[in-house]
C-alpha cells in the first residue's frame, strides 16, 4: 500500500484548502506536508478523515489495495450480503487464484472462502482455515474492514462447533474494532452495517440480549444518520427479539411493529412473512 501524496495534493488544491485548512481537527499541518512531499502514511484513521473532508474514496489515494478482480469480489460481496452463499461459492470457483500477487486481492480470497466453507458447506474446520490466514495476514490492521469481519467468520465457525469461550472472544474482538471503525465509502458502510447485524444475531444464539441490542442500536445509529434503508427492516427485527429476551415486551412489540413497515416499505417478503408469527401473539396481549 502506498500513498499517493500528488493526488492528496491535487484534491486540496481542487477543494482551495490550505494545508493547515485540511489539517485542522484531524492532524497537523506539517503532517499534510509529509503526506504530499514525501508520501508519509501517518495513520489509516487519519488518511480516512482527509479523504472524507475532500469527499474523496480511500482508493483515489492510495495504490495497491485493490486489481482487476475488484468487480468479481463486489459480486461475491453482494451474494455473501445476501447469504445467498451457493451464488458467492459459484463465483469464487470462477475465479483464477493461482497468479495472483496482489496481497490484498489473497486477503478476500480467503475471507469469502471462509463464509461460504460456513455458510454453502456447513464446514467450520475449513472455515476456520482460511479466516486464521486472512486475520495473520491483517492482524496489524485492525482498520481493516475484512480483518474486522473475519473476526465475526471466526465467531459463526467456533459456534459451529460450540466452542463458546472462542465465539465470545473473537465477537468481542469484532466489536471493539468496530466502535473505532471510520467507513470512508458506501461499501466499507453496508459492509459495517452487515457486521453489526451478524454479531448480532450471533449474540442472540449466545442467549446474550443485551450485547445484541448494543451492537443492533449502533448499527441503526450509523443508518440513521446515512439516512439509509440498508438492513435497517431486519436489524429491528433483531432489536425486537433481542428485547423479547430481555422481557422488555412494550419495546419488543414497537420494535418488531417497525420491522414490518419497514419490511414493507423494503420489500422484503420473507421479512413480512417471518414476524407473522412474532407479531400475532403480541397483538393479542
Amino acid at each position: 500500500m502506498r500513498l499517493l501524496g500528488n493526488k492528496v495534493k491535487q484534491y486540496r488544491k481542487q477543494k482551495n484548502l490550505s494545508q493547515q485548512e485540511l489539517a485542522e481537527g484531524i492532524c497537523t499541518q506539517a503532517t499534510v506536508s509529509l503526506m504530499e512531499k514525501k508520501n508519509k502514511v501517518p495513520s489509516i484513521k487519519i488518511i480516512l478523515q482527509i479523504c472524507r473532508r475532500l469527499n474523496i474514496s480511500l482508493d483515489d489515494v492510495l495504490s495497491g489495495l485493490g486489481s482487476g478482480l475488484d468487480e468479481q469480489f463486489n459480486c461475491i460481496s453482494t451474494a455473501v450480503r445476501r447469504e445467498d452463499f451457493a451464488l458467492a461459492a459459484e463465483m469464487l470457483a470462477k475465479m483464477n487464484m493461482t497468479n495472483v500477487q496482489n496481497g490484498f486481492d489473497r486477503e478476500r480470497y480467503h475471507y469469502y472462502r471462509g463464509f461460504i466453507e460456513l455458510g454453502a458447506r456447513q464446514r467450520p474446520d475449513e472455515a476456520i482455515f482460511h479466516f486464521n490466514l486472512l486475520l495473520h495476514r491483517s492482524y496489524r490492521m485492525p482498520w481493516d474492514l475484512y480483518a474486522i469481519v473475519g473476526n465475526v467468520g471466526m465467531a459463526a465457525a467456533y459456534l459451529e462447533r460450540q466452542e463458546l469461550d472462542k465465539t465470545r472472544y473473537y465477537l468481542n474482538a469484532a466489536s471493539n474494532y468496530l466502535d473505532d471503525f471510520e467507513w470512508h465509502d458506501e461499501e466499507s458502510f453496508q459492509r459495517m452495517i452487515w457486521a453489526r447485524y451478524r454479531i448480532s444475531k450471533l449474540y442472540l444464539q449466545l442467549e446474550q440480549p443485551q450485547q445484541a441490542v448494543e451492537n443492533v442500536e449502533a448499527a441503526l445509529r450509523a443508518v440513521k444518520y446515512q439516512a439509509s434503508l440498508y438492513l435497517i427492516d431486519v436489524l429491528y427485527e433483531v432489536k425486537g427479539q433481542a428485547e423479547q429476551a430481555l422481557l422488555a415486551t412494550a419495546a419488543a412489540k414497537r420494535s418488531l411493529v417497525i420491522a414490518r413497515t419497514l419490511a414493507l416499505v423494503t420489500h422484503n417478503v420473507a421479512l413480512q412473512e417471518r414476524l407473522i408469527p412474532q407479531i400475532g401473539p403480541m397483538l393479542t396481549e
